[in-house]
């Protein structure tokens, strides 16, 4: 059976949010946030400790130990920059 991505993007996780949890660099900022909420729903805590940045980062053992949580959706209202050319997003 293949489900769609928690992130919703309409495609597979294997299409979609996998190859950012097997180690690929998010190209975008929206990307990034997408796979990020799919780690959460799918209580994959290492990839958050990977992805956070340091200076905020908690504790890997915190994000490896996440409480159940339901994750109900994930709406992007809108983006400004964070494109694959941008430093910032």
């Amino acid at each position: 059976m293949m489900n769609n991505c928690p992130c919703g993007s309409e495609m597979t996780y294997n299409q979609c949010c996998r190859q950012y949890h097997d180690g690929k660099s998010a190209p975008t900022a929206e990307t990034l946030m997408r796979s990020r909420y799919s780690a959460y729903v799918m209580r994959n805590g290492a990839y958050l400790h990977r992805s956070w940045h340091g200076s905020t980062r908690p504790n890997k053992k915190g994000l490896l130990q996440l409480p159940p949580m339901d994750w109900l959706g994930l709406e992007i209202v809108r983006t400004e920059q964070g494109g694959e050319q941008d430093a910032a997003g």
